[in-house]
């Protein structure tokens, strides 16, 4: 058994935009879209995601150093899970009544690149929640002890405070947002995916 990682649930919200051609649909999104946690600039979508830990008391194994005096025992991470969330936003429309059949194709070409782009931040969020997970796997701390209890106690202890010196406080949320940084410069915020709607096709 070992550390693994697992897909959390991906939760997806709209806003709504409105306009009589693809122009204004731009306008909109440029004043409604949901603003980037990193630059805090607006795009046509977002993907916030949350990696956590779950490591129960069970979950450590130990293993005894052979005529170690006192008693000293290794511990090391048997299970436990390290799970992805993720909120998406996207664009909705509220009509597509006065736009030309081309400019409703455009559109609906423009929303799949958005969620493409946007499941791609998923997809970048459960790597790192794997590399985690691998991580987590290579830790081990000793302990010692007057007993075989005693050690196993100290050493549990001792993994328990490497893991919130690698992982509290904000490391995790700082390691997620430098994923989605990377990520929206290779692709550049989607546009390299065609995620930016064509306000010229009317």
């Amino acid at each position: 058994m070992a550390v693994t990682a697992r897909k959390g649930r991906t939760s997806t919200s709209t806003y709504t935009v409105a306009g009589e051609t693809l122009a204004d649909l731009v306008k909109e999104i440029d004043r409604k879209g949901p603003k980037d946690l990193n630059d805090g600039k607006r795009y046509s979508g977002l993907c916030v995601g949350k990696i956590s830990l779950l490591i129960g008391a069970n979950d450590f194994a130990f293993v005894t150093t052979a005529g170690a005096s006192p008693v000293e025992v290794t511990a090391t991470l048997a299970a436990g899970t390290v799970t992805n969330d993720c909120e998406i936003t996207m664009p909705k429309l509220a009509s597509n009544k006065g736009l030309s059949s081309a400019a409703q194709k455009e559109w609906n070409r423009f929303v799949a690149a958005v969620d493409k782009h946007e499941n791609g931040h998923v997809d970048a969020y459960f790597a790192d929640a794997q590399d985690l997970a691998k991580e987590l796997n290579g830790m081990s701390a000793t302990g010692t002890g007057k007993d075989e209890k005693s050690a196993r106690v100290a050493a549990q202890r001792a993994l328990l405070e490497a893991m919130k010196k690698a992982y509290g406080g904000t490391v995790l949320n700082d390691r997620v947002g430098a994923i989605a940084k990377a990520y929206d410069s290779r692709t550049k915020h989607g546009e390299s995916q065609g995620a930016v709607l064509d306000g010229r096709i009317t």
